[in-house]
């Protein structure tokens, strides 16, 4: 298979993905990466849009000589990832985006920007609060694998935000909101798999299945039980639509899934792999 890129949100690095590394890594190579504003890597003022961070994937992809790379990018990183897609449409074999919306409503956009205005005020209790409604589906009636763990992890993690993490969180929100519908240009061509949680209530599944719609390729799909942190909540099958998808599998019967939806001529069945070179150690 070739090699899965995996670009991830916000409060992930490049060492998130070890468990969804461990099932791949038998399959294929695994890249992971602190771009500019995440991770190890410094801050990046909001003043660089996401064609920058688009471009600097590019980078990395051709200094390390590597062949067109199966895609995913889960929120932020969805939003990187897509804009990869259509800059650079040569580096992406399959596109895969996680909690990804091109049209952000105005009532998120007022929640997202609560949630920086909250921790600039110092009101580092009102900032935990607001980041986990604004991140976790709070319908109790709604069923969520790992729902208490999740919350709990995600509490002490903004807990202990560094001011160096804290303001790559603000830095990075404000570049994501910055971008609007009119920046969207063209999608991309590659065939593009959307997916979000079912009970997500930051991208929701209307949101998402919008920007499948707007793909010539496009295909959408929701994982059960499962909010926007649906790669924690449901890590095993998260990894098993990856493998699946970037592997040219079928996924319209997956017990996790509620059925796939194609837009633009998209087929179901995909189409016959074709060969992707040597594997790349």
């Amino acid at each position: 298979m070739a090699p899965v890129l995996l670009l991830g949100g916000a409060f992930q690095d490049r060492y998130s993905w070890a468990r969804h590394e461990a099932k791949i890594a038998p399959l294929a190579t695994t890249v992971t990466i602190d771009l500019p504003g995440a991770g190890d890597a410094d801050p990046l003022p909001p003043g660089y849009g996401l064609e920058f961070l688009a471009d600097a994937v590019h980078h990395m992809v051709t200094e390390l000589g590597l062949p067109p790379l199966n895609v995913m990018g889960g929120s932020y990183g969805g939003a990187v990832a897509y804009r990869l897609a259509q800059r650079h449409p040569g580096s992406v074999r399959r596109l895969m985006l996680c909690g990804t919306a091109l049209r952000i409503p105005d009532v998120v956009r007022a929640r997202a920007r609560a949630t920086v205005e909250r921790f600039r005020a110092g009101d580092r209790d009102g900032f935990v609060r607001h980041t986990i409604e604004l991140f976790l589906c709070a319908e109790l009636a709604a069923t969520i694998h790992k729902r208490a763990a999740v919350t709990r992890l995600l509490e002490r993690q903004l807990r202990a935000l560094t001011p160096d993490q804290a303001d790559k969180y603000m830095w990075n929100t404000e570049r994501v909101l910055a971008f609007t519908d009119r920046h969207a240009g063209a999608p991309p061509t590659s065939r593009v798999l959307v997916v979000t949680g079912e009970h997500d209530t930051l991208t929701t599944s209307a949101m998402c299945r919008a920007t499948a719609s707007g793909c010539p390729d496009g295909l959408f799909t929701t994982i059960r039980h499962a909010d926007h942190l649906l790669p924690v909540q449901r890590a095993d099958e998260f990894a098993d639509l990856m493998i699946r998808y970037f592997d040219d599998q079928p996924i319209d019967d997956l017990p996790y899934c509620n059925g796939l939806e194609s837009f633009g001529g998209a087929a179901i069945t995909p189409p016959p792999r074709a060969s992707t070179g040597p594997a790349v150690a």
